[in-house]
């Protein structure tokens, strides 16, 4: 990802990695995702919520 690492301190709202996501959409602004199982991980992406 190209970009800049978000601040830990003070994080974007929503998903933290939205400011740099080549995928991102409104609603990742705005709601942090759901800890979704993909496979044998986890992720945290609005693209694979319900």
């Amino acid at each position: 990802m190209g970009g800049t690492v978000p601040n830990l301190l003070n994080p974007p709202t929503g998903c933290r990695f939205h400011p740099r996501c080549p995928y991102k959409m409104d609603i990742c602004g705005k709601v942090v995702p759901s800890l979704v199982k993909v496979d044998n991980t986890y992720v945290r992406c609005h693209l694979y919520g319900q």
